[in-house]
């Protein structure tokens, strides 16, 4: 599933090509991605306007047509496709923007684990999902890092994955970010030092940007990152230890048998 970095991508995708375009019709090909709202609706909401801006809350994207938003879940397949001729319309496009210049803008989404629909506030959809700040705006700081941390019990990685706690954070970059402060993923928070805290609010905004930054550049992640070795045995990178796998909150889960302890 989309994490983070996933979604901030296909957020800045969309902004390159869809803002400002004013949305001369929509073709919903499958009704069965729309969320709550229904089809009529929904291209009675659009059709007409342009979106105005673009926002991302954890995995959640939402789109200002004002006065209402655009809402899209990328569940595990989900995909946009910008083209100009049909012979380039995705195989699997759900939901279909037609612009006025002749472009159009795709929901492609394979399996249909995804979500397009219409939200009224996203703030008053954060707040109704309990979703926990994003660990990538300004206003996310170590303070409030260290304040969540001392309410909580429980291992590590299950603090990190909560998206009540901190949304955004999936499996893959939970991993990620434990491995590379040296912490075991079933490190019980309250055992943390303050120092392990610190590193590993630092090594989470750092993960979560490198990977976004290199993501837009066509890069792949640094070959130091344990995502190249998620594989029971695989050596270590770092220190040459053996990685290893187990179970926490409930997704397979891989670390250092060595430097994670």
């Amino acid at each position: 599933m989309p994490e983070l970095p996933e979604v901030e991508i296909y957020a800045r995708y969309f902004a390159r090509h869809a803002l400002g375009q004013p949305i001369s019709g929509i073709d919903v090909r499958d009704e069965r991605i729309l969320g709550k709202v229904r089809k009529r609706k929904f291209v009675e909401s659009l059709v007409g306007k342009a979106f105005k801006s673009v926002r991302r809350h954890g995995k959640n994207f939402f789109a200002d047509a004002g006065p209402a938003w655009l809402y899209l879940h990328f569940g595990m397949t989900g995909d946009l496709v910008y083209y100009r001729k049909a012979i380039e319309r995705p195989q699997f496009a759900r939901v279909v923007f037609d612009f006025e210049n002749g472009a159009h803008l795709a929901y492609d989404d394979m399996r249909l684990f995804g979500v397009v629909d219409l939200v009224d506030d996203p703030d008053a959809f954060i707040a109704e999902r309990r979703l926990g700040p994003d660990p990538l705006t300004d206003s996310f700081r170590l303070r409030d890092f260290q304040r969540i941390v001392e309410r909580r019990r429980g291992a590590v990685k299950s603090l990190l994955m909560s998206q009540d706690i901190i949304a955004g954070i999936g499996n893959l970059y939970a991993d990620e970010a434990l491995y590379q402060t040296s912490i075991h993923p079933q490190r019980g928070v309250d055992r943390l030092s303050s120092a392990e805290v610190k590193a590993l609010f630092t090594a989470v905004r750092r993960i979560l940007r490198e990977t976004i930054l290199r993501a837009e550049r066509g890069l792949d992640r640094p070959p130091r990152y344990l995502i190249h070795r998620r594989e029971e045995g695989e050596r270590c990178p770092l220190c040459g230890g053996t990685i290893r796998r187990t179970v926490v909150f409930g997704r397979t889960t891989y670390y250092c048998g060595k430097h994670q302890r």
